[in-house]
């Protein structure tokens, strides 16, 4: 391995992944740094995303990549209220997560990045003349890399810029979830998610079924408090109607993650380094979703961490033009998003009974429509403005960003 490089990025997740892409085309010399022995593993995410948003960010993917198309979500209230939004069109994807993760490593590798496997970065210091030390460990072996600066993209917990930054975190709204991929489940419609609500499987939060089409579900949970993995559990074998459609279903690829709700951290460039995707809590509050803001934010940091390298300024003055854009694209949606998040973690289960009455009642299809943005919600929330709807309207649009729906069936479970 070449020990000297422009930049440095650690983790290859849909931030990392592009971040070194976006650099190296743009001519930096990149290394991507990635623990695992292949890009996408462990899998934690239910790679439900946005059409319009991928298409927005002129994300072309294989066909083999898209294993779903959804145009809708059921949800259910704690004790079985339905309330059915669809449009005609779909309206989101669901992804195989490990192979977009693995198709984005494939590009950032055509770019020019080199990618070293089994790498743990496990340290970083600024020298003398301002160019950047990162630790690692391949094997049993260890390795000194000097860079321009790193791009930390690790994850949830990340290593490297916690050192930085623990003073510059937000008070802590996290949940922890637990999913798995679920073969052979009856009764699925394809083109609809499904979202549970109530404590009795998912306070705090809510648990979900999306469906791929080969008749497999992605089923999971996030939680406030108690143990994720218990609940999808009593969820899987108690629920009266998800226990009945699993009984000849067979599980596997369990796993288990925290998810930063709290909005991000609130400072995300160093000298030397600057922190993007999940280590950096660029993360929907309300759904808990990241995939299109990491790749936002990814690009971003790959465009100024190769603006850096070329001119030779790493400073903490140069590198605040980073937070500055994502900031200016994202961050009047992640403050609306954060409200939400806090509105919702204070709903006890007769609130949440009175919302849904209300919801089949009242035309909230209406108020929906207004809105043409699924990711971009603090959008959305200006659009949607002082309308007396405005409160249940944010609870179904917000859950699992469904914010625009033309029709809405209401029945009975």
């Amino acid at each position: 391995m070449n020990l000297d490089t422009d930049i440095i990025v650690v983790g290859c997740g849909a931030s990392g992944a592009t971040a070194a892409e976006t650099a190296a085309s743009l001519g930096s010399r990149v290394f991507l740094l990635e623990d695992h022995d292949r890009a996408g593993v462990p899998s934690h995410c239910s790679g439900h995303v946005g059409i319009n948003s991928m298409r927005r960010l002129g994300i072309s993917l294989p066909e083999q990549i898209v294993k779903n198309q959804i145009r809708g979500a059921i949800f259910r209230s704690p004790s079985g209220q339905v309330l059915e939004l669809e449009r005609q069109a779909p309206i989101t994807w669901v992804l195989d997560r490990r192979a977009f993760d693995e198709h984005l490593a494939n590009e950032a590798q055509k770019a020019g990045a080199q990618i070293q496997f089994s790498t743990r970065a496990t340290s970083i210091q600024t020298r003398d003349d301002d160019r950047v030390q990162v630790r690692v460990s391949i094997g049993a072996k260890s390795h000194t890399l000097n860079c321009q600066l790193v791009v930390d993209c690790e994850g949830a917990s990340p290593a490297l810029s916690r050192i930085r930054s623990t003073s510059e975190r937000r008070r802590p709204m996290w949940v922890n979830s637990a999913q798995m991929h679920v073969d052979h489940v009856e009764d699925l419609d394809h083109d609809m998610v499904e979202v549970y609500l109530g404590s009795a499987y998912a306070p705090g939060f809510f648990a979900w079924i999306i469906p791929w089409r080969d008749g497999s579900a992605k089923i999971g949970l996030a939680a406030r408090e108690g143990n994720p993995r218990l609940f999808l559990e009593r969820f899987m074998l108690k629920h009266p109607i998800v226990s009945r459609r699993l009984k000849n279903a067979q599980m596997r690829n369990a796993s288990y993650h925290p998810i930063p709700l709290g909005g991000p951290i609130l400072r995300t460039y160093y000298p030397g380094m600057l922190i993007a995707g999940d280590s950096a809590q660029q993360v929907k509050p309300t759904t808990g979703g990241g995939i299109v803001f990491s790749l936002i934010c990814g690009k971003i940091a790959g465009e100024i961490a190769h603006e850096a390298s070329r001119t030779g300024d790493a400073s903490e003055s140069f590198l605040s033009e980073y937070e500055r854009r994502w900031k200016s694209e994202i961050g009047r949606d992640l403050n609306a998003m954060r409200r939400i998040r806090r509105m919702l973690f204070r709903l006890p289960d007769n609130r949440l009974e009175k919302m849904f009455s209300i919801a089949r009642t009242l035309d909230v299809t209406t108020v929906l429509s207004k809105a043409d943005d699924i990711d971009m919600q603090g959008r959305t929330l200006a659009k949607l403005g002082l309308d007396p709807r405005l409160t249940i309207s944010l609870l179904c649009s917000s859950i699992l960003s469904f914010p625009f729906v033309v029709e809405s069936r209401k029945t009975k479970g």
